[in-house]
């Protein structure tokens, strides 16, 4: 079994997303919270105007993201539906219920 580091996105006003180890993100938030203006940040291999940072979030928040964009959407219970899925949930009073068998 391999072990993963948990990952965190730092997501730019592109829509470009750069995935990094918890760790560093964690030093790379507390960089972004000492600095008063933009600046050209270098992060890796690759150079970051800070003022093009939308934020940095975890895999799930991101997900959700995705999937709303797309159109799906979750109910209460936290299932997942497609953009023109609609299940019908209907609770069949008592009464009703040998009316089912007859439609």
């Amino acid at each position: 079994m391999k072990l993963t580091k948990t990952q965190m996105c730092i997501v730019l006003r592109n829509n470009i997303q750069i995935w990094i180890d918890k760790e560093k993100a964690t030093k790379f938030q507390q960089v972004l919270q000492n600095i008063t203006s933009s600046k050209f940040i270098q992060l890796d291999d690759q150079t970051i105007n800070t003022a093009d940072i939308t934020g940095i979030f975890n895999s799930q928040t991101l997900e959700e993201y995705t999937r709303l964009k797309r159109g799906q959407w979750k109910d209460k219970k936290g299932k997942w539906y497609g953009k023109n899925e609609h299940p019908i949930n209907i609770e069949v009073p008592s009464y009703a219920r040998g009316w089912q068998e007859r439609i």
